[in-house]
C-alpha cells in the first residue's frame, strides 16, 4: 500500500506530488494516462498573473512567483520563467473601478500594482492603440512560462525524494470502501486490471475527471470546452521582454513568446467538447481550427496591435480546457468520500495556479485541514445539481467568458438557473418578485411595482434597486410580512445528550426553553467559524438546526 496516489501527470498532479514529498510524504504513486503534460498543460498559454479578482485567489496565485525560479535552482532545469510585467486595459469607465479595487488588493498583499493613463500606456507600450481606452492596470510582477519545462522539473524534483511516476497507466476506476453511510477511498483500478491501494487518491485528471467522480457519486460540476489561441510569425521591433495584455472588455489577452506574439481569448459560448468521446484518448490532442468562434478576437487583437496586420498567423491552437459552472476551482476532499481529494477545473489558469494549488493541498492532505480560507474553491461548495451535463453544458454559454467579465457588485448569473425552486415559486412570481440566485435557489431579490423597476442595470456605486429595498423595509416595520425559508438548510439533531453536542459545537448557550430559537455560530476544533446558524429548542433533546441563506 502507498500512501497517496495521484492520477494525472500535468502541472496540478505533478505539483501536488512535489509538495507532498517536500512535506515528508515519502510514498507518493502519480498515474498518468498518456504522457506527463499530454492532457491540457503541454498546450497552456503560460501565463503567470498573480494578481486576482480576491484576496486568498491572490494569495494562492503569488506563491508561482517564488516556486517557479526555485525550482530551476533545485532541479537545474529551465522553467522558462520570466518576469515581464503586464496590463489589465480598461474600455468603461466602471472598469477603472474594478481595478482601482484590485490593485488595492494587490498593494495590501506586497503586490506593486498601479494605475496609469491611456496616454502613460502609449508611452510604456507603444506597438499597441490605445484609442478608446479609460485605462489600464500595471502588474509588475506579472511573468511567462514554459508549461511543458515547469512540468519536467516538478517532475524531477519530485522524483528525487522518492515519488514514483508511471506513464501509460490509465486509471479506469476509484475504489471506494462503503460501510452504512461511510465511504474511503482505498485505492485505484487500471486499465490492465492492475490495482493500487493507498489512504488518499487525489484526483486531477483535468477534463477526464468527471469520468472518474460520476460513477462513484462525487459532485464535479466541471466541463471540457474547446479553448483557442494563435501564435504569429515572427515580429520585428517588439520590446523585450514583451509584456503581458489583456483587453478585459474585449474578451482578449497577448503575450510575447521569443519574437511572436500569442493571442487569446475566452469566448461566449464556449463550444463544449466531451472527454469520453472518439478523440478523448489521444495525448497531446489538438482540435480542429474553428476561425468562426475566433474572428472576433483576431479583429479585437488588430485593432490594438495594429502591426498584426502586416503578419502571418504560424499556429491555431485548438485544445481542451475544463471550466466549472461557477468559473472558480474546485479543490479540497470530497463531502461525499473520506480519504478522496480533488484539483480540477482550473479554468484556464491551471500552470499558473498549480505552485499555490499544489501546496495547499498537499498541506491540507498531511494535516487533515485545509491550511487558508479556501472556502471559494472548496469543492464542498459545489450543489449535486450544478454537476448534470445539462446545466454545466447550459452555464458554458456564459462561464468561460465570465473569467474577464466585469465583476459588478451583486451580479447575476443568466445561463443555467431554475436549479432549485421554492413550492411558492410561481406566486412570487404573480406578485413582481425579480429573483436572483443564492447557493443555487431562485430568491426574490426584490418585489417590482412596475417593468420599469424589473431590468434594472447593474451599479459599482448607488445600487438602482435602493429605494425598492427601502420601501420594503418599511412594509416589514410598519405591517406583515411573509418570508420563504424554503431555501434555508433544516437540520433535526435529537436523542441522548443532544443538547450537549449542541453546546460542545455551538458559542451560545441552547439551554433554553422548547420552541425557543438561539441564533449561534458553530466552531471546528481549531476556534473556527465554520457555521452561521439559528438552533430552536423542540424538545428536551430534539433541536432544529436552520441555516444561513448562503
Amino acid at each position: 500500500m502507498t500512501g497517496t496516489i495521484i492520477i494525472g501527470g500535468g502541472a496540478i498532479g505533478l505539483s501536488i506530488a512535489y509538495h507532498l514529498v517536500r512535506r515528508g510524504n515519502t510514498k507518493v504513486t502519480l498515474l498518468e494516462r498518456n504522457r506527463l503534460t499530454s492532457g491540457t498543460s503541454w498546450h497552456a498559454a503560460g501565463i503567470v498573473g498573480p494578481l486576482r479578482a480576491t484576496l486568498n485567489m491572490t494569495r494562492l496565485a503569488m506563491y508561482a512567483g517564488d516556486l517557479f525560479p526555485r525550482l530551476e535552482d533545485e532541479t537545474g532545469l529551465s522553467t522558462g520563467y520570466r518576469r515581464t510585467g503586464g496590463y489589465w486595459f480598461a474600455r468603461r469607465v466602471e472598469r477603472m473601478d474594478e481595478l482601482q479595487r484590485i490593485a488595492a488588493l494587490g498593494r495590501h498583499v506586497g503586490l506593486t500594482p498601479s494605475i496609469i493613463s491611456g496616454d502613460a500606456l502609449a508611452r510604456a507600450v507603444p506597438t499597441i492603440n490605445t484609442a478608446g481606452l479609460a485605462g489600464a492596470l500595471r502588474v509588475e510582477e506579472d511573468a511567462t512560462v514554459n508549461p511543458v519545462d515547469l512540468c519536467m522539473a516538478y517532475a524531477r524534483a519530485a522524483t528525487a525524494r522518492g515519488t514514483i511516476i508511471r506513464e501509460d497507466s490509465p486509471v479506469m476506476e476509484i475504489l471506494v470502501e462503503r460501510s452504512g453511510s461511510n465511504a474511503q477511498a482505498v485505492g485505484v483500478r487500471l486499465g490492465s486490471g492492475e490495482e493500487f491501494m493507498a489512504r488518499q487518491v487525489v484526483l486531477c485528471a483535468g477534463a477526464w475527471s468527471k469520468t472518474l467522480a460520476d460513477p462513484i457519486g462525487v459532485t464535479l460540476p466541471l466541463q471540457a470546452v474547446e479553448h483557442m489561441y494563435v501564435v504569429t510569425e515572427p515580429m520585428t521591433g517588439l520590446p523585450a521582454p514583451f509584456p503581458v495584455l489583456r483587453d478585459l472588455d474585449r474578451g482578449i489577452y497577448v503575450k510575447g513568446d521569443a519574437g511572436k506574439m500569442v493571442i487569446g481569448g475566452f469566448e461566449p459560448d464556449a463550444k463544449p467538447w466531451d472527454p469520453q468521446g472518439p478523440e478523448g484518448d489521444r495525448p497531446f490532442l489538438e482540435l480542429a481550427e474553428d476561425w468562426e468562434q475566433f474572428t472576433p478576437f483576431m479583429g479585437a487583437a488588430l485593432d490594438l496591435i495594429p502591426a498584426l496586420g502586416k503578419t502571418g498567423i504560424q499556429h491555431f491552437m485548438n485544445g481542451p480546457e475544463s471550466f466549472t459552472s461557477d468559473t472558480r476551482p474546485l479543490i479540497g476532499e470530497t463531502p461525499e468520500i473520506d480519504g478522496l481529494f480533488v484539483a480540477a477545473g482550473m479554468n484556464s489558469v491551471g500552470v499558473m495556479s498549480s505552485a499555490g494549488v499544489g501546496r495547499v493541498l498537499a498541506d491540507w492532505i498531511c494535516d487533515g485541514i485545509p491550511p487558508m480560507d479556501l472556502w471559494e474553491v472548496d469543492i464542498a461548495r459545489a450543489d449535486p445539481l450544478t454537476a448534470r451535463p445539462a446545466h454545466i453544458r447550459a452555464r458554458m454559454a456564459e462561464a468561460v467568458a465570465d473569467t474577464f467579465a466585469l465583476h459588478w457588485p451583486f451580479r447575476q448569473p443568466r445561463a443555467g438557473r431554475n436549479l432549485r425552486r421554492s413550492a411558492l415559486h410561481d406566486r412570487w412570481a404573480q406578485a413582481g418578485a425579480v429573483f436572483g440566485v443564492t447557493a443555487g435557489w431562485e430568491r426574490a431579490l426584490w418585489y417590482a411595482h412596475s417593468e420599469a423597476e424589473r431590468d434594472l442595470p447593474y451599479s459599482v456605486g448607488a445600487q438602482p434597486w435602493q429605494s425598492i429595498v427601502a420601501r420594503e423595509a418599511r412594509e416589514m416595520a410598519e405591517r406583515v410580512s411573509l418570508i420563504d425559508l424554503s431555501p434555508f438548510a433544516k437540520i433535526e439533531l435529537s436523542g441522548p445528550d443532544a443538547l450537549g453536542a449542541l453546546q460542545h459545537l455551538c458559542t451560545s448557550d441552547l439551554d433554553v426553553g422548547v420552541w425557543r430559537a438561539v441564533y449561534t455560530q458553530m466552531l471546528n476544533q481549531r476556534g473556527g467559524i465554520e457555521a452561521d446558524v439559528t438552533v430552536t429548542r423542540l424538545g428536551s433533546e430534539r433541536f432544529r438546526v436552520t441555516s444561513g441563506a448562503a
